[in-house]
């Protein structure tokens, strides 16, 4: 029996999407759970599976091509079965190349050399011509009523090797340069141009940096790391810092809150959107209400968010209703950076590598892992010393982790 595989609704918030790839061709065979295409919607890609077995009769949209959630996109029937009455109006089933009457392309017309045999020049003109590649319809004639003298074909050929510029002796001549190749800026890429031109023309952004001594925070991962490995989760300094960011959210809530209009909206739920980088893009999933659970839940539910963000499973939910975010290049050995607000949002913070350096201590010069947490925020909500006093509070809770049990 025919489906038809309509656009679908990924979350409450999706009205619309677009095809980025079909990955199967009309007329292709496919399994019930095959990946056919990638949906993109203005958040995410989207690996759509074939809901039934069958073959791919028609796509009914191309790629990029933006439609309202549950409009038909395609149709997947047996090679066999009148589909006629699901097509929409105004399109055609195509017909496979191996029934349909294909027609030879009309020959091509062997272009014709110049008619040499028209152009008056003289037996001389020619054959020196002939001997040197030249067209002599492009000869200026000096003779007799313009009529084409040696003389003529000689100071063409002067003229032709001048233009040419040769290279030094002893050196190869440089081949000329390949065409730049150009990419169209689509699906996820295009959505992120988008978002991060909109943060960096609208927000008036200010960056703090500071240096945390990450010692107690390197102790207490070691000591929980074989505990959450013995219940299947792989203890990250992310899951801590998604932590000590919720407590600090809640001590300062203009941190967690967004602009609309005339008004700063302070919203009850942490929400924290942790950064992931893709193959090609970055994708920022929201783990809810992080100041309400324990590191456990939510190690496991970032865990989670990451493996569906990696294998394109996330839904428009996953990465909507963020109300900060976490940045952590310290993997790439980054020592700071300056990142850019995820709007509507108001702050993100942004992690560094944490490098062993000397610092002194008591009067003692001692080792210690550093940790450089670089924090942007709106300067339209946030003045630079409260955005200072934020800072200082994550720096303390990174230094002293423990202090999230107070």
């Amino acid at each position: 029996m025919a489906t038809v595989v309509t656009m679908p609704k990924l979350g409450l918030t999706m009205t619309e999407g677009s095809v980025s790839k079909w990955h199967k061709k009309e007329g292709e065979r496919v399994e019930k759970g095959e990946i056919i295409a990638e949906v993109a919607t203005d958040k995410i890609n989207y690996e759509l599976e074939a809901p039934e077995s069958g073959v791919l009769r028609k796509i009914l949209i191309g790629p990029d091509t933006k439609v309202p959630v549950t409009v038909p996109i395609a149709i997947i029937a047996e090679a066999d079965e009148d589909i006629s009455g699901l097509m929409p109006k105004g399109t055609a089933e195509a017909v496979p190349a191996t029934q349909a009457e294909v027609k030879a392309p009309p020959a091509p017309v062997a272009a014709q050399a110049p008619a040499t045999q028209a152009i008056k020049a003289s037996p001389a003109a020619k054959k020196l011509a002939k001997d040197h590649g030249v067209d002599l319809s492009l000869v200026t004639g000096t003779g007799p009523g313009g009529r084409i003298v040696e003389k003529d074909v000689e100071d063409y050929i002067e003229r032709q090797k001048v233009g040419a510029v040769k290279p030094a002796a002893g050196l190869k001549e440089t081949p000329p340069a390949a065409p730049a190749k150009r990419v169209p800026l689509v699906g996820m890429r295009k959505v992120i141009a988008q978002r991060m031109s909109e943060s960096w023309h609208t927000s008036p952004m200010v960056t703090l940096n500071s240096e945390a001594d990450a010692n107690n925070l390197k102790l207490l991962r070691n000591n929980l790391r074989s505990a959450f490995e013995s219940k299947g989760v792989n203890l990250s300094y992310n899951h801590i810092l998604l932590k000590i960011c919720a407590q600090a959210l809640t001590e300062f809530p203009l941190f967690n809150a967004r602009l609309e209009g005339d008004e700063v909206i302070f919203q009850d739920e942490v929400n924290i959107g942790l950064a992931i980088a893709l193959e090609d893009g970055l994708i920022v999933p929201a783990v809810k209400n992080v100041a309400r659970k324990e590191l456990f839940q939510i190690a496991v539910e970032t865990e989670e968010l990451i493996e569906r963000a990696r294998g394109n499973k996330l839904t428009p939910d996953d990465i909507s209703g963020g109300t900060f975010t976490i940045t952590n290049l310290g993997m790439f050995d980054v020592r700071d950076f300056t990142p850019i607000i995820n709007p509507p949002q108001c702050a993100i913070l942004g992690v560094g590598a944490m490098t062993d350096r000397p610092v002194a201590i008591d009067d003692s010069v001692v080792i210690r892992p550093i940790m450089v947490l670089s924090l942007t925020f709106d300067h339209r909500i946030v003045d630079g010393a409260q955005g200072a006093q934020f800072l200082k509070r994550v720096k303390e809770l990174v230094q002293n982790p423990l202090l999230l049990l107070l």
